[in-house]
């Protein structure tokens, strides 16, 4: 199979959106509206055997002080190459897909200064990368299969969140998919402050919000007490295979202690029930308190790779700048610890 790596024209993009839709790892991240709307120029690399599309990646262009960097657009949880599914037996699939990833890497490699994205959840060979100099990292996302009934989801689910939930039933808690962002948006910025991280792209939420609203890609979930106060929020997006969980908030002024776990539950009800869908992505955190959260619905654990790749000089230069900041930062330590004596 003959292989060849170049960038698609924007009159190609409907034929990269078709080609998401058909690869089993296509998510709505990789479509061309969600790109277009992250507001950054994207290019896709589409990987051919002959006229026929085989692999491609999407990513975000820029340059950071002359610096050209590659990597996923703003407020995407997935990126990286995509193939189309086919039925050759394994080993001329697993050679075919090889060569597609390193001839990728070697023309990013070409363009850029430093390269970072990750791929969609599940299984990727990253030998390829690997051999083109790139270091793998992981992070770790729970998936629940929804080709289940709800009754079975419900057994695998941890005691004490489906406690949560029947208490927060009981108490009066109601819940309802809704198309108000806004309010949501308001619970979500409570929680970020919350665990002290800041939300660098809301304006590209927000665009994404719009854009999804527009072609009914996403709904919000919102938690009233008896009272009609908002106190807890989810949000979901998806595309033709799964929904993902991307954002949730509490108010933590009017706390309930189930009512996340109750506007959880609605959404996996959402995507079973009203959408069909296959899956359900929680998205996954590094913040330990969200993990184990997330973890009590009984989805299963799931690997999420990512690939960096810096130019060799570019790797001196961040290491001395790190350095320099390492340094800067105990001198200041050591200057305030004198000021105090």
């Amino acid at each position: 199979m003959k292989l060849e790596v170049r960038t698609l024209t924007e009159d190609e993009w409907p034929l990269w959106d078709d080609f998401v839709d058909k690869s089993p790892q296509g998510t709505v991240f990789h479509k061309c509206f969600w790109l277009k709307a992250s507001g950054r120029k994207c290019v896709i690399y589409g990987c051919f055997t002959g006229a026929e599309l085989f692999a491609g990646v999407a990513v975000s262009c820029r340059k950071i002080f002359g610096i050209k960097v590659a990597s996923q657009p703003q407020d995407t949880r997935y990126s990286g190459v995509l193939f189309k599914g086919h039925d050759s037996k394994y080993v001329t699939k697993l050679s075919a897909e090889k060569e597609a990833y390193q001839k990728i890497a070697q023309r990013l490699k070409r363009d850029f200064d430093l390269v970072r994205f990750p791929f969609p959840s599940g299984p990727v060979n990253l030998q390829p990368f690997i051999w083109e100099g790139f270091s793998p990292s992981i992070k770790y996302t729970y998936i629940i299969q929804l080709d289940k009934s709800l009754e079975d989801i419900w057994k695998e689910m941890d005691e004490k969140r489906k406690g949560n939930i029947r208490k927060a039933e009981k108490d009066g808690i109601s819940v309802a998919p809704s198309d108000d962002f806004d309010q949501a948006f308001n619970l979500i910025q409570k929680t970020f402050t919350r665990h002290k991280v800041s939300i660098q792209s809301k304006p590209v939420i927000f665009s994404h919000n719009k854009v999804l609203t527009e072609r009914n890609q996403c709904k919000s979930f919102l938690a009233k007490d008896k009272n009609n106060n908002y106190i807890a929020a989810g949000y979901i997006v998806w595309d033709n295979k799964r929904s993902h969980y991307l954002y949730a908030g509490i108010n933590y002024e009017n706390v309930h202690n189930g009512a996340a776990a109750l506007v959880t539950w609605k959404a996996i009800e959402f995507s079973k029930k009203e959408l069909g869908l296959k899956e359900f992505d929680f998205q996954g955190s590094m913040i330990p308190d969200i993990e184990r959260f997330i973890r009590g619905f009984g989805g299963q654990q799931t690997v999420q790779y990512v690939v960096t790749w810096v130019k060799p000089y570019l790797r001196i230069v961040l290491f001395t700048y790190e350095v320099k900041c390492a340094i800067s930062s105990w001198l200041r330590l050591n200057e305030d610890g004198e000021n105090e004596h």
